[in-house]
């Protein structure tokens, strides 16, 4: 007999035996249970649930009209429908939707994702202010201090565990993404927990399960939220996103918006906005943290004048900024170009990227593509090289690259530096944004190898297009620099 089935039949009997038997002894519906099982926990669950949310989603199998189903978790960070999630839950999804407790399912959009980070920013239309998560710091978790998820496993929506705080600061891979900062929990998850809260005993989320090591046992791990507070503004970039520029960055660590640098010339300058102002509304919503700030950019546009409700000492203020345009970089025309790019390789032992300009070449030359193999010592240790040229645009708008490398390696393009992978690591993957105009656009990719494996490659994700290697045919140079790699 298969032993599941007899375990459900047993069940099945089980249940049968005790309704015949609830008909006399069923307590009174409205009965309260005893105050010893509404513990903490159960409290804790319950404040937490309304702002947890399971995923569903479709993408497409390769055969026309079949899709394939999968599963996530994601928690509310913003009343306004902005939800919290992985990257891997979310991308190259053609729909899918979010589940909170007693509520239809609703439609996402994906409004930014960073895959070398796992992570993903999403949003549903619930046409009424949605229960929030707040989110809370992990710089100063406690080994064995109490969690739980609220997650998706397999499709069972809105499962709880519970566990502790097994380990700090570990580090850990998913598909291709190296990520760093990760908490260590015994709290059970299963595939559908992905994106989840990790939440502790105050109902702070604490991290965002991603996932666990499957030759252990109860060996699983969650984003710092620490981490997510660092990575945000970049995930968002709201500015280069939408083509618009305010000019304020804020602390993302405190609980309030409190401004920490104002970029000179800029319309919050104009408008009278100073460092250590703390921002409480734009266009009179609530700003109650960074988090809030960056989120109350979307979708603003140049042109656009933005109220701003901000507090300097005891005194309330409200100003008004106009937001600027994004200037862009122009193209370089495309005449006398051929594909490729120019590198010089250099020998020596660094613990970071030198400064190339002090360095003599042993080697310049042409390659396809940048790569650890253009020029490598007979070791295949202590080198480092320098690649010039022009990358191709295929269309204006905005785009994340990433370089993976073994050890460090940076990326530029139009003189900006967009990927800072710098030091000695393994294989990792680290991202950055820019917005661009169509056409040709001066690069200069920089990486250094010192010892074990070595290994680089750019790759990029853009309108309407999916994080890939860039291709050959993208990287140009100067037809008469067939060799050398001066800076363009």
């Amino acid at each position: 007999m298969n032993h599941c089935a007899f375990f459900v039949c047993f069940l099945g009997g089980l249940l049968a035996v005790a309704s015949a038997h609830e008909v006399k002894s069923r307590p009174k519906e409205d009965a309260a249970p005893p105050s010893a099982r509404y513990t903490s926990t159960v409290k804790l669950v319950e404040e937490a649930l309304p702002a947890a949310a399971s995923i569903r989603t479709f993408q497409q199998s390769g055969t026309a009209g079949v899709f394939n189903m999968g599963v996530g978790s994601a928690s509310v960070i913003h009343a306004d429908g902005y939800l919290l999630t992985n990257d891997h839950v979310v991308s190259g999804v053609a729909q899918g939707e979010v589940i909170l407790p007693g509520r239809p399912p609703f439609p996402f959009k994906t409004i930014a994702t960073m895959s070398s980070e796992d992570m993903a920013l999403i949003k549903v239309e619930a046409g009424e202010p949605l229960d929030v998560l707040r989110l809370g710091r992990s710089h100063d978790l406690m080994l064995g201090e109490p969690v739980l998820t609220i997650g998706n496993p397999s499709g069972l929506t809105h499962s709880v565990s519970t566990g502790i705080v097994s380990g700090l600061n570990r580090s850990t891979a998913i598909v291709d993404s190296f990520l760093p900062s990760m908490i260590q929990t015994s709290a059970a998850v299963s595939g559908g927990n992905s994106g989840g809260p990790l939440i502790n005993a105050v109902g702070d989320q604490i991290g965002i399960v991603t996932s666990k090591k499957l030759d252990g046992e109860n060996i699983n791990f969650a984003i710092a939220v620490d981490r997510v507070r660092e990575v945000f503004p970049v995930l968002l970039s709201a500015e280069l996103r939408y083509g618009f520029r305010l000019g304020i960055e804020v602390d993302m660590y405190t609980t309030v918006a409190e401004v920490t640098s104002v970029t000179k010339g800029s319309p919050a300058e104009k408008a009278g906005i100073e460092e250590g102002d703390v921002i409480q509304s734009l266009n009179t919503k609530p700003v109650r943290s960074g988090i809030d700030f960056h989120l109350g950019l979307i979708g603003r546009t140049a042109g656009e004048k933005l109220t701003v409700g901000i507090k300097r000492g005891t005194e309330a203020i409200v100003t008004e900024a106009e937001l600027a345009e994004l200037e862009q970089a122009e193209p370089i025309p495309d005449e006398g170009m051929v594909e490729g790019l120019a590198f010089e390789g250099f020998d020596g032992k660094w613990d970071q990227l030198p400064n190339f300009d002090d360095l003599t070449p042993v080697k310049r030359g042409r390659a396809e593509t940048p790569t650890a193999e253009a020029y490598k010592t007979a070791s295949g240790e202590n080198y480092a090289l320098r690649f010039v040229g022009f990358l191709k645009i295929p269309r204006e708008g905005f785009y994340t690259f990433y370089t993976s490398s073994d050890d460090g390696s940076r990326f530029k393009i139009g003189g900006e530096v967009v990927v800072n992978n710098d030091g000695l690591h393994g294989v990792l993957r680290t991202g950055g944004v820019a917005r661009l105009r169509e056409g040709l656009h001066p690069v200069e990719v920089t990486f250094f190898e010192q010892g074990g494996d070595e290994k680089l490659e750019v790759s990029w994700e853009g309108p309407e297009m999916k994080r890939e290697v860039i291709p050959a045919e993208a990287w140009f140079v100067r037809a008469e620099e067939k060799t050398g790699a001066q800076s363009p």
